[in-house]
């Protein structure tokens, strides 16, 4: 990499290189194509692992769940810790993420593992994106976009194909194997990258009650949704969630400080 202008921080920027790239691209596949996978190779993991159709299902969902949840949040912390960290942290929620699902003989660590496989997601996406605008200027982004774009969109489009094709000729293992590997090899190829971080000029306060309401909300729309015909949609064990879905929803709401014209404006919409 070579000095090319002044980044974000105030200090010297850097021209992002091929090796970068093709790191950050390392980070991106292993969500959209790794972790996606599942979806396409649940009779496998059956024959091997004793949880529930149901279970298994409302498990796999907690990875996307997790990463909207939390993509906002994992950004805002990228800008203020460093992009380059956070996407180092990413790597690694993703491989302890897959050796969860590696080990996992029940439904909670499956679970588990699903749910930092999200917040891996929710750490790089974001992370990568910043370090693509910092580094990357002109033609040289507009490639990087489309490679990033390659990775996260192509990854979506191949999973589904490459998840039954390593199931079936390795095992289903094989994915979160192969996606270690490339989480290792992402951390190797975006080491050494000078960080990137916004000057903070301005103290705002997180919204930490508003980020718990929500993820609460969401937890339970998803158990509901994903249980209501296993539990039956008069049980307690789905009143209970959706009850406590309709109260965090009543109280995200006044928090963010929605008005009713605001809430008139986007139904009109």
């Amino acid at each position: 990499m070579s000095a090319t202008g002044i980044n974000q921080t105030g200090s010297v920027a850097v021209q992002g290189s091929g090796r970068l790239i093709i790191g950050i691209m390392a980070g991106v596949l292993t969500f959209w194509l790794f972790a996606q996978s599942v979806v396409n190779i649940v009779p496998a993991i059956q024959q091997d692992v004793a949880i529930p159709l149901g279970s298994l299902n409302l498990a796999i969902s907690l990875t996307g769940l997790f990463s909207g949840c939390f993509i906002v949040v994992a950004g805002g912390f990228a800008d203020r810790f460093g992009r380059v960290k956070m996407t180092q942290l990413g790597f690694v929620l993703s491989i302890i993420g897959c050796l969860c699902l590696i080990m996992a003989q029940n439904t909670l660590l499956f679970a588990v593992g699903r749910i930092i496989q999200g917040l891996s997601a929710a750490c790089i996406m974001p992370a990568t994106l910043a370090l693509i605008k910092t580094y990357y200027q002109d033609a040289a982004r507009q490639r990087a976009l489309s490679y990033w774009s390659i990775g996260s969109w192509g990854g979506s489009g191949l999973c589904s194909l490459a998840g039954g094709a390593i199931a079936t000729y390795c095992g289903w293992k094989w994915v979160f194997i192969l996606s270690i590997l490339f989480a290792l090899a992402g951390m190797l190829l975006i080491r050494g990258t000078p960080e990137s971080k916004v000057a903070a000029t301005v103290s705002h306060r997180f919204d930490y009650f508003g980020l718990f309401t929500f993820v609460v909300m969401l937890i339970c729309l998803n158990w509901t949704i994903t249980k209501g015909n296993a539990f039956g949609w008069t049980s307690s064990f789905i009143l209970i969630p959706g009850g406590i879905f309709l109260l965090a929803a009543l109280l995200f709401l006044p928090a963010r400080g929605v008005k009713k014209r605001q809430l008139y404006r986007l139904c009109a919409v």
